[in-house]
């Protein structure tokens, strides 16, 4: 009997089934191979369940997707945002970019509708004062007079709430504007769009106020609120075994980038309008044809996305622009564009909105350095781990350096910052046939043979990171199943 039950230990203490508590707190010696149970320190679906639960609320909860077209039903949307769950998972680092560029270019519009709202508000004033003079020199009556206040107090309140916020900008560059011409077929249009029609007399000032665009958006409280309970306890998580020198997972390294990526996204897409589902139809007494003609030369030209592509053409764009050249598309395929497409690539400048992204995204590429000595099932997986953390940042380094140039060569960039260096204006001097020149050729040849084979490099590199992450869960070492004790966080007296 003694012997029987000998045997039955060893063979337990043998089987890759085996219970956290069994190692103890020794997080130096051994590993601990298959799957663990959790009856007393945290096991395989503790580590898998918490990773796979913030990665999900990461990628899917913080995607502020573009508004999608009138004859879409349900599953293209899903679909739609599950493609970019994945390019989430695959390259955060670009979607956040995404993020960053569109509110860099709602900031624009911000500053271009400041004219607006100054002549609108100049407008306002000279009625008010109109009327209030008329009413003087009437001699009206207290009723009368009461009228009048009371119209100049709505017009002065309707310019100071339907004033372009942060928010209309948003709401116009996701599509949420949609222009419908006398005898003509509808179509989206952005917030540079809408401003010159607005400036032409084409269309009215949309009068919706920024509580109004918020309400047509969808976000939850309660999910945003337990994506951030989820991430905030994740971090702290984190936090408390590195001071407590406890092994950290090559999937909990990934998902804690996942976690900065949303953060950081979450304050960029703060104020744009989550799953909207209807646009806003704004008409104009005047078809799209007289419209053309009425904006001159610029307007000749046989367009490619919108009938307004002379204002902005909705470019650079992979869907629209990049796809046709590789001979395969997955985009709208009808024109005038029956939806805005999410993936224009954003255009940030060189400010500071641009020196914040180029630093988070190589502190993004840095932090799977942070592995570079783990422990892992073998030494081929710890090289290759290696080896992909190098290749990951030295492709987002190349990307930067080479789409930097591009973006400064097609603006003109370089060519003012000369001038402004050695006083010389013929250089800093580019006329308009060049401005299209470059701009209708945003992706030179040179740019696809560099960024090609960097893209395929980078692609094969991030995908063994994802595939790592999981296959090194099969052999851990027996620290990483050990819970933190926060008990030893508390002041003992």
């Amino acid at each position: 009997m003694a012997f029987t039950l000998r045997i039955g230990l060893l063979l337990l203490t043998r089987s890759p089934f085996v219970t956290a508590a069994d190692g103890g707190n020794d997080t130096s010696h051994g590993r601990r191979d298959g799957w663990v149970s959790q009856p007393d320190g945290r096991g395989t679906f503790d580590i898998l369940w918490s990773c796979l639960i913030t990665i999900f609320l990461c990628t899917w909860v913080s995607l502020h997707l573009n508004v999608p077209a009138s004859h879409e039903q349900y599953r293209h949307l899903f679909f739609r945002k599950m493609r970019w769950m994945v390019q989430a998972i695959m390259a955060p680092e670009f979607v956040l970019a995404f993020a960053i560029g569109q509110k860099v270019e709602a900031k624009k519009s911000v500053e271009q509708f400041r004219g607006l709202d100054l002549l609108r508000e100049n407008t306002f004033r000279t009625v008010g004062s109109a009327l209030s003079q008329r009413s003087r020199l009437q001699d009206a009556g207290d009723r009368v007079s009461s009228l009048i206040n009371k119209i100049d107090r709505k017009l002065h309140g309707e310019e100071k709430n339907t004033r372009w916020s942060i928010r209309h900008a948003f709401y116009a560059n996701m599509g949420g504007f949609v222009l419908h011409p006398r005898e003509s077929a509808a179509f989206p249009i952005n917030a540079k769009q809408l401003h010159w029609l607005i400036k032409q007399g084409y269309v009215e000032y949309p009068k919706m106020t920024a509580k109004e665009v918020w309400d047509k958006s969808k976000a939850d409280g309660f999910q945003k609120s337990l994506t951030c309970l989820q991430t905030g306890w994740f971090i702290i998580q984190i936090v408390g075994r590195a001071i407590q020198k406890l092994p950290i997972t090559t999937l909990e390294i990934t998902t804690l980038s996942f976690v900065l990526c949303t953060l950081v996204m979450f304050t960029q897409w703060a104020n744009k309008p989550l799953d909207v589902e209807s646009p806003t139809v704004l008409t104009s007494g005047k078809s799209i044809a007289e419209i053309l003609i009425e904006a001159g030369p610029a307007a000749s030209q046989p367009f490619k996305q919108t009938p307004l592509d002379f204002i902005d053409n909705q470019s650079p764009s992979w869907l629209t622009e990049v796809q046709p050249h590789l001979r395969f598309r997955t985009g709208p395929r009808t024109r005038p564009l029956p939806r805005l497409t999410n993936d224009r690539f954003p255009v940030i400048g060189a400010g500071p909105d641009a020196v914040f992204l180029f630093l988070f995204t190589m502190a993004y590429c840095g932090l799977h350095f942070v592995a570079w000595d783990f422990s892992f099932p073998s030494l081929l997986e710890r090289d290759l781990w290696r080896a992909a953390s190098v290749t990951i940042a030295a492709c987002a380094f190349i990307f930067w350096v080479c789409e930097t140039y591009q973006d400064g060569h097609r603006l003109g960039r370089w060519e003012r910052w000369y001038a402004k260096l050695f006083h010389d204006d013929r250089n800093g001097r580019i006329n308009t046939m060049e401005k299209i020149r470059r701009n209708r050729r945003f992706i030179p040849v040179w740019e696809v043979i560099v960024m090609t084979p960097v893209t395929v490099v980078y692609t094969v590199a991030r995908t063994y990171i994802v595939v790592e992450v999981f296959l090194s869960q099969r052999s851990l070492p027996v620290g990483a199943f050990n819970t933190v004790q926060w008990s030893e966080f508390v002041p003992h007296f």
